[in-house]
């Protein structure tokens, strides 16, 4: 049976149409023996397929002129300023809805940092410095190994039981980063001091995986996974309702 990880870059191959018809058949044969690969590989082609689909946006005559007419004398060529306008136009109109739409925040230097920490603990089938499920166990080694003293909690209850917890880096800085298991999926879940990134907050992807980050005071915290997006939503549930409990 193929390890978690060439599972993982089988799927990514098969999704980037990088596999020839022989690795297609092999891809296939996994996917009949392994439901839970199977409904992963489901779930992101179908959301690869929705976004292929989504119609091209087409810029009228008279918007081309109202978006000329707000540059400055000396402007840039008017393919520079359609993107502009449009970003406008559609903040205008999310602004004036009475439903919202969120839109996916693009992933930072940190963030992209702090995924590749996530990807290679996971094809190093080493996703963790210390292995432990207790949380008694893994608050003091942070407190040995990083400068900031992490929440720690075991959300198995939840259905995300910890894992362990091993140290990233952001820019030079170690921070704590808590590893759950959410079925047959490993989510990464960084606390990083505000003084060292100012990370965008909501829902992104990168790479084939799901990102969330969102801040607590001083922290922002930074969930990676290659679950869906809505799982990533009940850790963020789960984790501020644990942190909000009395000891």
């Amino acid at each position: 049976m193929a390890e978690p990880r060439d599972k993982l870059l089988l799927l990514q191959a098969a999704l980037d149409g990088e596999l020839d018809a022989a690795g297609m058949l092999a891809f296939e044969r996994l996917l009949s023996e392994d439901a839970d690969l199977a409904a992963d590989y489901g779930r992101q082609k179908a959301l690869r397929d929705a976004l292929r689909a989504l119609p091209k946006a087409v810029v009228s005559g008279a918007l081309r002129g109202q978006i000329e007419a707000m540059a400055p004398p000396r402007r840039a060529p008017f393919r520079q300023w359609v993107p502009m306008g449009l970003a406008a136009c559609v903040a205008f109109l999310i602004g004036s809805s009475v439903t919202y739409l969120v839109l996916p925040q693009p992933p930072s230097q940190e963030m992209a940092a702090l995924v590749g920490d996530h990807v290679r603990g996971v094809i190093s089938g080493q996703p963790v410095d210390v292995v432990s499920s207790e949380r008694h166990t893994v608050k003091p080694w942070f407190a040995s190994h990083t400068a900031l003293s992490p929440e720690v909690v075991d959300l198995k209850d939840d259905g995300f039981p910890l894992v362990g917890g091993r140290v990233d880096v952001v820019g030079v800085t170690p921070v704590p980063t808590l590893v759950f298991k959410r079925r047959a999926h490993l989510v990464s879940l960084a606390e990083v001091p505000n003084t060292i990134a100012q990370i965008p907050l909501g829902h992104g992807a990168l790479n084939g995986l799901s990102l969330l980050a969102w801040r607590e005071g001083s922290v922002t915290y930074v969930a990676i996974s290659d679950a869906m997006p809505e799982d990533l939503d009940a850790l963020k549930e789960a984790f501020d309702k644990a942190i909000a409990a009395p000891p």
